[in-house]
């Protein structure tokens, strides 16, 4: 008789699906870990909370088109909690100032009068390259950094991240001259001159450190350095170098001066227009959104335009907002709430499709940097050429670089790029650089420039035409950041060594020593950025570092990452819903970006 079989399995053994059940979990919980661990190491989202990087990137915000020339802007909102501390909240008596057109556009019918501004971005930031560190993965300047706030009074929540543009890098001296950055390797300066700065560091944590606001010790310090500090100057002016940026940074940092595509409609006097600098003879046309040169006399002498009513300067639309107000006899008025604190900006850019159509000339560029300006030349023959001069027409024969394209033929047109930026003039066709100039030719003289008047007047952008018929479409001007420096110096003189103390980190006449892994920060958005120049705490993450840590700078333990990617802009609104009439939730595919 066969056996009977019996089961091999225990009588107790627990049902299959309840293993299921718990692999799944398991499954679920190292997903989690994993995203976490993803979170931590890799790659977190962020969100921008003001506007101290824009137009880069945006904080909470308002956006509008002009009613005048109908560009599209963003503004800034204030939060109306800080009222109390004195800061403005917006309404229906402010304004936004569009900042291609200077046109004052009510805000009565926009987003933050009616309770809808606009949330700022959300991005994206890579931890790891910086935790691996190295030449190729580690901080680089002009990186759009993420790292913990220096100055935070209140971390029982965690420290705040800030987000700003990386300038300086650690064993260096900056200092920030006429909107610009200069750096020097430590390795090339004098041990005289690296005690006087390190002595100016000491200086000043012996004021912030102290409860006793004279510090006799501190006092006595700056004393010492005042009889030296001239000297600190004058090593530096010899040594620095003006730190140009990446061409992706530059690509960013470019803001519009003016737009012809959006000419204003208005024609106030402090919009800007192309005017014609001789009336009675010039033979442009400039009432479109073409700028137009008729000419059939390869004899005439050369006519030109002015970019005229509105000179470039380090206002930044984003931060423009005006107060309308009425006088007696109740006609309206704009409050410059701003008056007298704009810096002048010499570095600018204009670009333009060139179109020739018949004749035989020439149509020249002139950029203005304070009292120099330089010209680039374009000839019909194909033949290129960059000048300088003092006046007002180029005159003088040998040109500071030349180069030559194929003739050019009626209706043919050309991308033209003419810049002056960071001491270095450049004219590119078509995206290739043809024309520029040498360190030898066009270089800063840093003495005199600490001593400039960044205020004062910068001089007009020209376009001149003769003897060739040309149409000129898209004619953009803009201007390089200006990195500002507080209006109170460092005085060279012992009365005024106190300020060695004051918040005015790394500006001119204020130079400072990066330590080994301490970096500057700067916001793009550099008149309303809270940034390594004004910083005048430590959080008490910090305090315990004593003179480890020093005012103005981060430390690279509390650099996070790189912001890489604009993931998720302020969103749409719909019109048709009414639920998301006041809710941008609807994706703006359109804006999401790179972050340079």
């Amino acid at each position: 008789m066969a056996a009977k079989q019996t089961s091999t399995e225990p009588s107790d053994s627990p049902p299959r699906h309840k293993e299921g059940i718990r692999e799944t979990a398991d499954s679920i919980i190292v997903a989690f870990i994993l995203a976490f661990v993803f979170r931590a190491f890799v790659i977190e989202a962020f969100v921008i909370p003001t506007g101290s990087m824009a137009a880069t990137l945006y904080g909470k915000h308002g956006t509008m088109v002009c009613r005048d020339c109908g560009w599209e802007f963003a503004y800034g909102l204030t939060d109306p909690a800080s009222a109390a501390r004195g800061r403005r909240v917006l309404g229906p008596n402010h304004v936004a100032m569009c900042p291609n057109c200077n046109y004052a556009n009510r805000l009565t019918e926009i987003n933050d009068v009616k309770g809808n501004g606009e949330s700022g971005d959300r991005i994206l930031a890579l931890k790891w390259p910086y935790d691996v560190g190295g030449k190729w993965l580690g901080p680089k300047r002009w990186d759009v950094t993420l790292f913990k706030d220096p100055s935070d009074p209140d971390i029982s929540d965690g420290v705040t991240n800030f987000i700003k543009r990386m300038v300086g890098l650690p064993d260096e001296v900056l200092e920030i001259i006429d909107g610009d950055v200069y750096t020097v390797p430590v390795e090339q300066l004098s041990e005289s001159t690296l005690k006087a700065l390190d002595d100016a560091r000491h200086a000043k944590y012996l004021r912030r450190s102290s409860n006793d606001k004279r510090n006799p010790a501190a006092r006595q310090l700056e004393f010492d350095l005042a009889a030296r500090w001239d000297d600190v100057l004058d090593e530096l002016a010899q040594e620095m170098r003006i730190c140009r940026k990446t061409p992706l940074a530059q690509k960013e940092l470019w803001t519009v001066l003016y737009d012809h595509d959006f000419p204003p409609g208005s024609s106030l006097p402090d919009q800007p227009h192309w005017a014609k600098i001789d009336s009675a003879t010039s033979g442009w046309e400039t009432s479109g959104r073409k700028l137009r040169f008729q000419s059939d006399n390869d004899n005439e002498l050369p006519q030109g335009l002015a970019l005229r009513g509105k000179k470039a300067n380090d206002r930044v639309g984003y931060n423009v907002i005006r107060e309308i107000r009425e006088d007696h006899g109740g006609r309206a008025y704009v409050v410059n709430e701003d008056k007298g604190r704009e810096s002048g900006v010499t570095d600018v850019r204009l670009r333009f499709v060139c179109t020739w159509s018949g004749g035989n000339g020439t149509l020249d560029l002139q950029l203005p940097k304070r009292e120099r300006s330089f010209w680039a030349e374009l000839s019909t023959d194909g033949t290129l050429r960059l000048y300088e001069t003092a006046g007002d027409r180029p005159t003088v024969e040998k040109p500071l670089s030349a180069n030559k394209l194929p003739s050019l033929e009626p209706g043919q047109s050309i991308v033209v790029d003419f810049q002056n930026v960071d001491y270095h003039v450049s004219l590119r066709i078509n995206g290739e650089l043809l024309l520029e100039t040498t360190a030898e030719q066009f270089s800063p003289d840093i003495a005199a420039l600490r001593e400039l008047d960044c205020s004062s007047d910068t001089g007009e952008i020209q376009i001149w035409a003769c003897g060739a018929s040309v149409e000129l479409a898209h004619v953009v001007t803009e201007r390089d950041v200006h990195y500002r420096s507080p209006e109170r110096r460092v005085a060279h003189h012992a009365a005024g060594l106190a300020g060695f103390a004051r918040v005015a980190w790394g500006c001119t006449g204020n130079p400072i020593l990066l330590r080994d892994g301490e970096y500057f920060m700067l916001g793009d958005n550099s008149p309303a950025s809270g940034d390594s120049r004004l910083w005048s705490r430590v959080g008490p993450h910090l305090t315990g570092r004593g003179e480890d840590y020093q005012l103005g700078t981060v430390a690279e333990d509390q650099l996070i990452g790189r912001a890489f990617f604009v993931y998720w802009p302020s969103g749409h609104r719909s019109a048709f819903i009414p639920i998301l009439d006041r809710l941008g939730v609807i994706p703006d595919v359109g804006r999401m970006r790179w972050i340079r």
